[in-house]
């Protein structure tokens, strides 16, 4: 069996290829080496729990309903409700909008009461139309009544059955195709949760299989974890799918980015599964449990199903997927504005840069991102074309300590990528990445391959996150040589991060921007 501590020691170890999810083996090409991280099609999504969680149904039943009760209530107004409102000075849309706010929010709240917002693959899609039309139905008398009691002439008898069944049939199809979009990125590899199991023995067989059979809720088999009791026995698996022993299965998880570990039965020990609870804990890594018949039978509230699995739930990490959706929204929205803004300077940079040397105006360089998914960062060329050659001659000048390489003054940089660099235009590329997900606007720099071979098991915390264009360790040490202090800065940014803290850090990066300090 492996040394469990080589699967440990470096981030890229026994990364699975999707493709090879069926068999669990690891090729040749992806271990050991961050040719194995690559992606296979599409981006990875940073947070594949939005697919399914209930903040992203409700923003979703919310959108559909507003947007078709307003444009249908815009609608039945017609021509002589806007001259109308054109001619008593007033706002034509302001009503409409009222009342798609308020059956927006009815129905939203109705759907999370009737169960509708919890995410479940065993509910067929007659049981869900059922229970949209009976939220739509209540919604809508309920806002009938409303504006009656009221006297607001808003929905009237003729636009009620309109906005139900338009509602009903909206909420369905939005939702059919939510579902379509996330099963299509998980059988592609893409918005995938990794799975360790832990007991190698016929039920250990059986939930890999069954993982391995779901082809649409996305989980990836990543190894068997030995509980070094008689009844492992590892002589029934490949030799490669035994990636180590329960001792060190919290390391094995963060070196292979884990998101769950199931234990197929309870240790002999106690003491076991209580101290991997509590690592657990500590580094957000899901724990399950699977149940005997008679803990099934009990109908107990914490057990979940993975597909047709029953699993008790140990620990789940609360996910705050409000904000996330905040986060990406607002990067979507930042990075468009400012590639639409910029776009005129961009156009100067690459004149510059091809008036000044000979070579591409992007610098397109591999780098790690969250949980080491690979990609191509953007940037533009502010070296000779031949700088990653000359690297070598220059490493005597490098400022930084440790795995980090700096040089402040580099003779390879062109006159151009001087100033580039000083007031960090040569990121502006990286907006790109922003817009395809690979990166933020604000979170840890992506590190290069290089740096990650050298990570140990701790270091692996700041690849958590989504990486950003700027960060806290850019405002906050950004000429600070240690190792350490670009760790526990990206490590702190991780635990405490926030959507304020994300402005925070972007204010800061505009003043650094302005004076020149080349963050």
């Amino acid at each position: 069996m492996p040394n469990p501590t080589d699967y440990c020691a470096r981030a890229t170890d026994a990364w699975s290829d999707p493709s090879n999810g069926r068999s669990g083996r690891q090729t040749p090409e992806n271990t050991g080496t961050l040719a194995g991280l690559q992606r296979r099609g599409g981006s990875l999504s940073a947070h594949p729990y939005l697919f399914t969680s209930e903040a992203a149904w409700a923003a979703l039943d919310f959108c559909v309903a507003f947007y078709c009760a307003t444009l249908i209530d815009i609608g039945k107004r017609g021509t002589v409700g806007l001259m109308h409102s054109v001619q008593a000075g007033g706002n034509v849309h302001l009503p409409s909008i009222a009342v798609g706010l308020l059956f927006g929010l009815c129905i939203t709240t109705l759907s999370r009461l009737s169960g509708l917002h919890f995410f479940h693959e065993r509910r067929g899609w007659l049981a869900e139309l059922v229970r949209i039309v009976q939220v739509v139905a209540v919604a809508g008398f309920g806002l009938y009544g409303a504006s009656h009691f009221w006297r607001v002439q808003t929905l009237t008898r003729a636009v009620l059955p309109e906005d139900c069944i338009v509602v009903c049939m909206a909420l369905f199809f939005s939702r059919l195709l939510w579902r379509r979009h996330s099963h299509v990125l998980r059988q592609r590899g893409v918005a995938a949760r990794n799975v360790l199991v832990v007991g190698v023995d016929s039920i250990g067989r059986e939930v890999r299989d069954h993982l391995v059979s779901l082809r649409f809720a996305g989980y990836r088999f990543k190894g068997f974890v030995t509980l070094g009791e008689a009844t492992d026995d590892a002589s029934q698996v490949p030799g490669d799918q035994v990636v180590g022993d329960v001792r060190s299965v919290i390391q094995l998880a963060r070196s292979m980015f884990a998101d769950e570990i199931i234990f197929t039965r309870r240790p002999a020990t106690p003491d076991v599964l209580a101290n991997v609870v509590h690592q657990a804990r500590a580094n957000g890594i899901d724990l399950r449990l699977v149940p005997s018949l008679s803990e099934t039978l009990n109908n107990r509230a914490d057990v979940q199903y993975l597909g047709n699995l029953p699993t008790i739930v140990i620990y789940q990490r609360k996910h705050r997927a409000l904000s996330m959706l905040a986060k990406r929204a607002i990067d979507m929205v930042f990075a468009s504005a400012a590639l639409l803004v910029f776009s005129p300077l961009m156009f100067l940079i690459t004149l510059a840069i091809k008036l000044q040397s000979p070579g591409p105006v992007l610098y397109v360089s591999k780098r790690v991102g969250y949980k080491g998914n690979v990609f191509n960062c953007y940037k533009f060329r502010s070296m000779v074309a031949d700088a990653e050659a000359m690297k070598e001659r220059v490493a005597h000048l490098n400022e930084r300590k440790k795995i980090l390489f700096k040089i402040t003054k580099d003779p390879r940089l062109t006159a151009v990528g001087a100033v580039l660099r000083k007031y960090s235009l040569d990121e502006l590329p990286q907006l790109w990445n922003v817009l395809r997900g690979d990166m933020s606007l604000v979170g840890p720099r992506p590190s290069i391959g290089s740096e990650v071979d050298q990570y140990q098991t701790a270091h692996l915390r700041r690849l958590d996150v989504i990486p950003g264009i700027t960060g806290l360790w850019q405002v906050e040490a950004r000429q600070d040589p240690s190792f350490e202090s670009y760790i526990e800065l990206d490590s702190k940014y991780v635990n405490d991060w926030s959507i304020w803290l994300d402005f925070k850090i972007l204010l800061r990066t505009v003043s650094a921007i302005i004076t020149g300090t080349g963050v």
